[in-house]
């Protein structure tokens, strides 16, 4: 039946005909020539799409597991996605074998936003990327050996308990905590201070909001490889609205101000140290050295660190008041800390660290168990490897599931409990991170803010626990239940009441 649907139909058949048994018979070929880790039964070109939920991918890979192992493989469509769901396998692709899996996947909606991926975290791994990201890590790391950082905090913490303190009755916290959050990176990246109603930074938050929601949603271009050319879907035209916004209109507007006026005797914030690290990056290693890194690369460097900051920071903040008003006598404890370390005079600050570690440790906790990014970046194979004993070829996708690492019942004793004494040492100080504790990732492609996101989110939590004593109407029970996709996770919008302490 078929050879005569081919001789009588028409070419346009025929041509369908072919490229269906031509994607059949690759697909076996693959199967046949690799080892790809066990998964649920899928099809052949729709894969496993008819059963996976977007937005719990992440739970039904941990789910999954149970049944097929540790390293398990999903499909959607004809693309395969191996989910790594243990810390072992997790710490044997991102460190023993980082550079086999260093690379990321290109895909039409993130090439937008990062320049045909010149950015740190989308990027893919190779010379000019290696460079870039030691070029960006110098520079953080001159702009955190002052005092900066904590200034900044102070004068945003100050600034939105200004405006807290004017509300009588329940309000939406998040307003305040993304304040703060947006205000702290918009000075340390570019400088200044911007009050509670600027309108460039609140119309710039609900951007941001948008793209999260449009990246949460996905795109066609992203699954049918060409569509951009020939066609552009109303939430892909929607991105390139917000790119332009966003990294032209904004980052790459401050940008240009800060570099006019440059001046290397009076470093002023993380703009500046960028554009003396590539400086010193040039006369140390010739200007040849720095190959395709142009100024793009710096812009982009600045994205990474501005939106992707503010996203973590007061995704997990908004969780972690929340967990707060839902485990009252943690809340108590932790204020006793502050008060016995720091007192009510003051704000705590960076010296604080060591003496506040009960209240970093609530910090770990909340992040575990509100793990805001619970598949991570995916990651890209650059190399035929191996994880876990199965063949992986060259430019398979390889996807890290946080969630699952920090939701491991062999990991964590009672795992759905909140206990902040598991990240402490026997004095009742801060002890080494346990081993699947692991929202930032590790290896290669280890988060490049990690070492200015702890801090600045310790402190921050810090100072809103010392202030104020959270809680909710009476008769209302805290919902702790995250929304979002396997992407991005937040908690739902809620209201609290805060009472001053001091």
């Amino acid at each position: 039946m078929l050879l005569e649907m081919l001789l009588t139909g028409s070419i346009g058949t025929t041509c369908l005909v072919a490229a269906v048994t031509g994607l059949v018979v690759y697909w076996l070929i693959q199967k046949w020539k690799y080892k790809y880790p066990p998964g649920p039964p899928a099809w052949p070109l729709i894969g496993n799409l008819l059963h996976v939920d977007a937005k719990k991918m992440h739970e039904q890979a941990f789910e999954w597991s149970k049944k097929y192992g540790p390293v398990i493989t999903i499909r959607l469509g004809p693309m395969p996605l191996v989910f790594v769901n243990t810390i072992d396998t997790a710490l044997e692709v991102l460190v023993k074998k980082s550079t086999d899996f260093a690379s990321r996947k290109s895909m039409p909606s993130t090439d937008l936003f990062t320049d045909g991926g010149k950015d740190i975290a989308l990027s893919d791994y190779g010379p000019t990327w290696k460079l870039h990201r030691k070029i960006a890590s110098k520079a953080l790391r001159n702009y955190l050996q002052g005092d900066a950082l904590e200034h900044r905090l102070f004068d945003a913490v100050n600034a939105a308990f200004v405006e807290i303190d004017k509300i009588s009755g329940q309000f939406d916290p998040g307003q305040y905590i993304n304040f703060i959050v947006t205000n702290i990176l918009t000075s340390m990246c570019f400088g200044g201070k911007y009050d509670f109603n600027d309108k460039e930074m609140n119309n710039l938050l609900k951007m941001q909001d948008e793209v999260v929601e449009n990246f949460n949603a996905g795109t066609l271009e992203d699954f049918i490889p060409g569509l951009r050319y020939v066609y552009k879907s109303k939430s892909f035209k929607e991105l390139e609205r917000l790119k332009d916004c966003l990294i032209e209109g904004f980052i790459r507007r401050k940008y240009k101000e800060r570099e006019s006026t440059f001046n290397k005797d009076d470093v002023r914030h993380f703009s500046d140290n960028l554009i003396l690290a590539r400086m010193e990056a040039e006369k140390e290693e010739g200007k040849q050295a720095l190959g395709a890194l142009d100024e793009d690369h710096l812009i982009q460097t600045l994205a990474d660190i501005f939106f992707a900051g503010i996203d973590a920071s007061r995704f997990t903040l908004k969780f972690a008041l929340l967990h707060m008003v839902a485990f009252p006598d943690i809340q108590r404890k932790v204020q006793e800390e502050i008060d016995n370390a720091v007192g009510r005079d003051r704000l705590p600050g960076v010296a604080d660290r060591p003496n506040l570690g009960y209240t970093e440790a609530v910090m770990h906790e909340s992040m575990r168990l509100a793990t805001v990014g619970p598949t991570g970046l995916f990651h890209e194979s650059s190399c035929d490897s191996e994880i876990c004993g199965y063949r992986i070829p060259k430019g398979t996708c390889v996807v890290i599931n946080h969630w699952a690492l920090h939701n491991d019942p062999n990991a964590w004793d009672d795992v759905d409990r909140f206990i902040p004494e598991r990240y402490l040492d026997e004095d009742g100080r801060l002890g080494p991170k346990p081993k699947s504790w692991l929202p930032f990732s590790a290896g290669t492609r280890v988060c490049l803010g990690e070492f200015v996101a702890k801090p600045m989110l310790h402190l921050i939590f810090a100072s809103l626990m010392q202030r104020y004593k959270w809680k909710m109407e009476s008769g209302i029970c805290p919902d702790i239940t995250p929304v979002g996709t396997s992407i991005s996770l937040s908690s739902k919008p809620y209201k609290v009441i805060a009472e001053r302490r001091i």
